[in-house]
């Protein structure tokens, strides 16, 4: 078995639009609270956002309706946001929200806390468009809207790209957690963005010029139809989901490589092992 890639892991930080609300900082201590402001404007909002493995999570429904949400069902541990040209979905124990078919990595998951969704700023934002700062000096956080929303997930993913990142990730990972499946992603979204090889996922996965790199691309097991997970961590590792940094190669932990041997160990995951 040859050796292959990964990336590195999503952050998100603090709040929402044009809303001052009581909220936890990104790595601050429990309980520490902070001021948020949308377009400039302070806004209390409650329930007050909390602080989850060092990320900043907000209740789906208040921080949405302040974004200028029309409805927000929020019940049995998933929500639905529906706004102008913006549908969300969320689901507790997801690692991802679905913003108008986009995939938006949540690493730790989307929690419901006291019978209510809540999940990290940054994608939730992100899915309305608008950007988040935080502010050291005044330990706040900014949001700002564009009034744009995420484009759609039919626009968005190439094709081309989501048949092959599928395909590849279901023969390399099917049987990996949703974690371990980005990560063969990211390996191959590294590589893309090498000067060191192809410029396309389609040739990255077929490349040939340092030998076989991606033993199902020359064995036939790509061609299977990938998994409806497998799909989903394409997605995500398309949509910029980042669980290993910069790897660019990985291997079975049970077989030493070129890579093992010769390029920096970052991480391991599964079954597999990632190097820079």
């Amino acid at each position: 078995m040859k050796c292959r890639i990964i990336l590195p892991g999503i952050l998100c930080l603090a709040l929402i639009c044009g809303v001052f609300l009581s909220a936890i900082t990104p790595g601050a201590g429990a309980g520490e609270t902070v001021s948020i402001y949308i377009d400039g404007q302070p806004m209390r909002l409650e329930p007050s956002a909390r602080l989850i493995n060092s990320t900043t999570y907000v209740p789906i429904y208040g921080f949405s309706m302040a974004l200028g949400a029309e409805t927000v069902a929020d019940s049995g541990g998933s929500a639905t946001v529906l706004a102008p040209g913006l549908r969300i979905y969320a689901t507790a124990d997801d690692q991802f929200i679905v913003a108008n078919g986009r995939y938006l990595h949540v690493p730790h998951l989307c929690r419901e806390i006291d019978g209510m969704i809540f999940v990290p700023i940054r994608p939730l934002a992100k899915a309305f468009g608008a950007e988040v700062y935080w502010n050291e000096q005044t330990r706040a956080v900014e949001v700002v809207q564009t009034g744009l929303p995420i484009e759609c997930g039919s626009t968005f993913y190439d094709e081309t790209d989501l048949f092959w990142m599928a395909r590849i990730i279901s023969a390399e990972a099917r049987g990996e957690c949703m974690t371990g499946r980005i990560a063969v992603g990211n390996v191959v979204m590294n590589r893309v963005a090498s000067p060191m090889y192809p410029d396309t996922v389609h040739g990255v996965i077929f490349d040939r010029r340092h030998g076989i790199q991606f033993t199902p691309a020359h064995s036939g097991a790509i061609n299977r139809t990938p998994a409806e997970c497998c799909i989903i961590a394409a997605k995500l590792a398309l949509d910029g989901a980042d669980v290993v940094g910069d790897s660019l190669f990985f291997s079975s932990r049970t077989i030493r490589c070129w890579a093992s041997r010769n390029r920096p160990f970052t991480v391991t995951i599964g079954n597999h092992n990632f190097f820079g």
